[in-house]
């Protein structure tokens, strides 16, 4: 617990494309630990709710590698949507989201933690990473790849990444996951709002790209990681099952395998 400052505040996606995104970017210099790709960090929002009562600490995903947003500053990044809405369209704004979306560079930050233990990359070499996310579940990914890219022995590894969102200019982080270099990651990308075209969605991808996914599932030494939205988990579910019922293995005896090696690491809300 301590306070931390705002380094960097920008837009990810313009609040005219259906949902605002933002790229948040707290110094952790004098943070006595390293913050772990797949952690997350609490936020502190400051003042009271109706009823008299400090705000409740917000978890959010560290979007960066562990040695930082730039290598080496233990700037930790995070992936912010601010909240106007519920699940079901009804109006409330989300108290640490539209704080922290708000805040221009300098500001001070009230922090918890870092805290997780079940959403780790692996530090073995020469593992796969199979990521399947939408939205603003692209953070922990973002700080996978990033990492890979940045520590030579990892790259012996394949990494695929499955992405959804409702167009290309609602996808965080869409441009700098375009421009990645060659070879890195295997990027599949599923949108289901776009004028003109069938909705597609990850679990949609995956059926396309059966023979990869199979692949690293069974002989890749791979690792699973899904984040997103609940609505999401039982589609990608049933994709795998076909999928590796499809390779000759059974998905329902395979997943508890997976899970019981820290291979298969699911994370929604």
């Amino acid at each position: 617990t301590g306070q931390t400052t705002i380094v960097e505040n920008r837009a990810l996606t313009a609040p005219d494309d259906g949902a605002e995104v933002r790229h948040v970017v707290l110094d952790f210099g004098h943070a006595p630990c390293t913050i772990l790709e797949g952690q997350s960090v609490g936020i502190l929002p400051p003042g009271f709710d109706d009823l008299g009562r400090p705000h409740h600490i917000r978890l959010y995903s560290v979007a960066s590698a562990r040695d930082g947003e730039q290598a080496g500053t233990k700037r930790v990044a995070f992936t912010v949507k601010r909240v106007l809405a519920d699940h079901n369209g009804k109006a409330v704004r989300g108290v640490c989201s539209n704080y922290l979306c708000d805040l221009p560079p300098g500001s001070q930050v009230s922090f918890t933690g870092p805290v997780g233990d079940t959403f780790l990359m692996p530090d073995a070499p020469m593992t796969s990473l199979l990521m399947i996310c939408t939205g603003t579940g692209i953070a922990p990914m973002r700080g996978m790849i990033q990492r890979r890219n940045r520590v030579p022995r990892y790259l012996g590894g394949p990494m695929a990444l499955f992405y959804g969102g409702r167009t290309p200019a609602e996808l965080p982080y869409h441009d700098e996951l375009e421009s990645l270099p060659a070879g890195l990651v295997e990027l599949h990308c599923a949108y289901s709002r776009v004028p003109g075209q069938t909705r597609r969605y990850v679990q949609d991808l995956l059926r396309d790209q059966s023979e990869l996914v199979s692949r690293l599932i069974l002989r890749e030494r791979c690792y699973v990681y899904l984040c997103g939205l609940t609505g999401m988990e039982l589609g990608v579910h049933d994709a795998l099952a076909d999928i590796l019922r499809a390779a000759g293995a059974d998905w329902d005896q395979l997943q508890p395998q997976l899970v019981s090696e820290g291979r298969y690491h699911v994370e929604v809300y």
